[in-house]
């Protein structure tokens, strides 16, 4: 009778383990986020921890994959709905945003450069990049829905790795402003000018004043 009470308050302070240290490693960065000010932040002892995760880099293995289903799971689906190139951009840009700003601690963790590389050890990198090739596949497919580009994948590899980068920009600015923005009107010139260039057919040629619904240029 109170082994499941006990598995309920175990699952309880691992969830809030997580919780507090995604958010300290997404403020902070992994090095500067000790076991210390992880306990303290959540209310439970070190030990506690340690039983859980074993170690720091294990407590940081677990955010990460937890941060990565989350992301991957809140992203819209590669195929975009929408009669045209225009209205299929515009809802996907829309999700977009929507999916990175439920999800900010997750993507200062997964995109943020710097700190996995130099900081975590070979496990952490390895989960961020499982993490960043799933990105990159469904980003291509999703232009490739965006653009109708089945037939052109190297276009479709380029506009999905432009908008990865923008992705990543913001998980950078996020660091410095909390409040930043994926600035999908930028995003959503910049898709069309590349799709022009690659003669792409789009209806609307960019910087025109084209509806786009959902779309902005930021905070």
């Amino acid at each position: 009778m109170t082994e499941a009470p006990v598995q309920n308050r175990g699952a309880r302070s691992r969830d809030a383990i997580l919780d507090t240290a995604g958010e300290l490693m997404a403020r902070y960065g992994y090095a500067a986020t000790s076991i210390s000010m992880i306990s303290a932040a959540c209310g439970l002892p070190t030990s506690s921890l340690y039983w859980h995760f074993g170690s720091k880099d294990g407590i940081y293995i677990a955010v990460l994959e937890r941060a990565r289903t989350e992301l991957l799971a809140a992203l819209p689906p590669a195929e975009v709905p929408g009669a045209d190139v225009i209205q299929r951009l515009d809802t996907f840009l829309a999700e977009v945003r929507d999916a990175f700003e439920r999800h900010p601690h997750g993507l200062r963790l997964l995109l943020g450069l710097g700190m996995v590389q130099q900081d975590a050890s070979a496990a952490a990198v390895a989960e961020v990049r499982q993490y960043r090739d799933a990105l990159v596949v469904w980003a291509r497919e999703s232009v490739s829905a965006v653009f109708g580009l089945r037939d052109r994948p190297e276009v479709a590899d380029e506009l999905a790795r432009f908008t990865l980068r923008m992705a990543s920009g913001t998980a950078v600015a996020l660091w410095f402003d909390p409040g930043t923005a994926l600035e999908t009107g930028s995003l959503r010139v910049a898709l069309l000018a590349l799709a022009a260039h690659h003669g792409v057919p789009v209806r609307d040629a960019p910087g025109e004043d084209a509806p786009s619904r959902g779309v902005t240029n930021g905070a």
